[in-house]
């Protein structure tokens, strides 16, 4: 089972990305994962927002959709580019998406670590626990300042060092080297590339949620 595991688990140096083994599938694309999303990350980080709606947003790994859903319906976005560095997830968000958001949401694949997005472009971008899955995931929060307004905003859902380094994650999860990050570590990045955090929830070091506003006028 293990040998099974870790070979499901590969590495692809093209992207900079780990390929969720069968466990994490079953994990991200679970009901009661969409179900968080919706229910407890949407509103928490809804309450840390600074504005009542942001017209262009972007997300890095958006897997089946639900986060680009939530873009839409909480945070008032006209327009959401929601990316995914695995072909076979962008085509399934695109066949799940909901009805009536067809010209609100653009699907695509990109690589989080090297986007093709012009520079000040979006009101905000969003990322539910997907850094940790990064090669690099400074390389990452550097693409999505440059890519953010001057006063645009970064939301994010983490799993941090602590849980990803637990006994059962080692077992049953494999992550890469470079995304993995205290809190501590990811404020001070964000501060280094022009951000301040605004708005922060722990959960006993283990997970974080919270908002990022690049500096500059908006």
């Amino acid at each position: 089972m293990a040998a099974r595991l870790k070979k499901a688990h590969l590495w692809k140096k093209e992207t900079g990305r780990v390929e969720l083994n069968r466990i994490e599938r079953l994990i991200t694309g679970s009901p009661m994962r969409a179900w968080s999303q919706e229910h407890m990350q949407a509103p928490l980080l809804r309450k840390m927002a600074r504005r009542q709606s942001y017209p262009r947003c972007f997300e890095i790994g958006c897997g089946r959709g639900i986060g680009a859903r939530i873009i839409v319906e909480s945070f008032g976005a006209e327009k959401v580019v929601a990316t995914d560095a695995d072909p076979s997830e962008v085509e399934r968000a695109r066949r799940q998406l909901k009805p009536g958001h067809e010209g609100r949401v653009e699907f695509k694949v990109a690589d989080a670590m090297q986007l093709d997005e012009p520079d000040e472009a979006y009101d905000a971008v969003f990322s539910f626990g997907v850094l940790h899955h990064m090669e690099d995931w400074r390389k990452a929060v550097r693409e999505v300042m440059r890519i953010l307004k001057p006063g645009g905003e970064l939301f994010f859902e983490e799993i941090l060092r602590p849980l990803l380094a637990s006994f059962l994650m080692r077992k049953l999860t494999r992550h890469p080297e470079g995304g993995r990050f205290t809190v501590q570590e990811l404020r001070e990045e964000l501060g280094a590339d022009g951000a301040e955090v605004t708005g922060l929830r722990t959960v006993d070091g283990w997970l974080a949620f919270g908002v990022a506003q690049k500096r500059g006028a908006p």
